[in-house]
């Protein structure tokens, strides 16, 4: 194991990852629904988004972008969409947020932030650190460890938040927040 390229990629991607659309998303998950198995999903997509990115190595730069943000577009605007225009009555109490399904949970967690990941700064940047260092394993665990304390920190913000405020402020918010990451994505393409 090396040390050097282990805490150069944690500083790095947790710093990069600092204020990026995928703890957004895990913060309005965790402040919808129980912060663990949010957190669960969204550390899973991590895992296999940098396993990716180590596979892929200084290829990842070579891979055609449009479509991968085309999609990550659409599942944001859709998501987005159903937010907003989601109108089940249910009570403003916080009941939506214990209603649903571990494994609901956790899918949804996880599906949202490997979307978002893909072609992400910290992917790239992950694979390109493996190129630099020539160290998979000490930058997949490095980088791997920043995301998730990335994610930690936004999933305890967002199950703060979520006690506070009512359920459908904050879905609507979220609905928002997921479109506007949408036409975000567009504009990169």
């Amino acid at each position: 194991m090396h040390l050097t390229p282990l805490f150069t990629s944690f500083a790095l991607i947790f710093l990069a990852e600092l204020g990026d659309k995928t703890l957004y998303m895990v913060l309005v998950l965790a402040s919808r629904y129980r912060a663990t198995p949010v957190l669960l999903g969204a550390m899973g997509a991590f895992v296999v988004q940098g396993v990716i990115a180590v596979g892929l190595g200084s290829l990842v730069g070579q891979l055609p972008n449009a479509w991968v943000r085309w999609l990550t577009a659409a599942v944001f605007f859709v998501f987005g969409l159903l937010l907003l225009f989601k109108n089940e009555g249910q009570s403003e109490d916080g009941a939506e947020r214990t209603d649903r399904s571990l494994v609901s949970v956790l899918g949804r967690s996880f599906g949202l932030v490997f979307a978002a990941e893909w072609g992400d700064a910290t992917q790239i940047g992950s694979a390109a650190l493996v190129a630099r260092f020539r160290a998979p394993l000490s930058v997949f665990i490095g980088a791997t460890l920043g995301l998730w304390a990335g994610a930690a920190i936004a999933a305890l913000v967002g199950r703060a938040v979520g006690r506070r405020l009512p359920t459908r402020l904050l879905r609507r918010a979220a609905g928002l927040l997921f479109c506007v990451f949408a036409i975000l994505t567009l504009l990169r393409a």
